[in-house]
């Protein structure tokens, strides 16, 4: 694992053997801590959940990669110069390796649907108790392609059918703004904002 760790910067660069020059940023080593006999990390900003039938309950999430593009046509006709085709990289996933391994496998060995892949993104406001979500990035129709150890991460390589974004703000007081939202289905090349 390269390290670009600095007091400047809060995340670590990680090189994810196999993948062509794909780098990824993760929550650096020196934010994380033993807590309770088990790592974990000192933010839990992000975390990651898998279901139905594979039932990964949300666990912290270190590091993601996911890109969202429209293909590039050779048209000069039209003012995009793109074609109509939207498609989605692979998502990658960084989490911690423990016993969710096994069953992240048997998904990959079976070619198992996986349903929902969920990402959120949650932070303190002032005066919760708890973490609020304020980013949920949910993947749905999901197959594994990859299932990586790498030391103590796992990295899980997952192609996904559809996807859909709701972000929400807050103002100063913690009082919801509002939600923003988008969805896309690549298999039909359909987008609702």
């Amino acid at each position: 694992m390269e390290s670009s760790f600095n007091s400047d910067q809060d995340y670590d660069i990680l090189e994810v053997p196999g993948l062509d020059s794909l780098k990824i940023a993760v929550i650096p080593s020196t934010l994380r801590r033993r807590e309770g006999g088990e790592d974990c990390v000192r933010s839990y900003e992000w975390t990651v959940s898998m279901g139905i039938k594979l039932s990964i309950t949300p666990i912290r999430l270190y590091g993601w990669y996911a890109e969202s593009e429209r293909e590039t046509g050779t048209e000069v006709g039209n003012r995009l110069f793109t074609s109509a085709c939207i498609k989605h990289s692979e998502l990658v996933i960084v989490i911690l390796n423990g016993a969710h391994l096994a069953k992240l496998e048997n998904f990959l060995h079976g070619g198992e649907l996986i349903h929902e892949v969920t990402i959120t993104r949650l932070i303190k406001l002032h005066g919760l108790p708890i973490p609020v979500p304020i980013q949920t990035n949910t993947f749905g129709d999901c197959f594994i392609s990859g299932v990586q150890q790498y030391l103590d991460y796992i990295i899980v390589k997952i192609r996904i059918e559809t996807k859909s974004v709701a972000c929400k703000s807050f103002n100063q007081k913690g009082i919801l703004n509002g939600v923003d939202s988008y969805e896309v289905d690549f298999r039909r090349n359909v987008v609702k904002g």
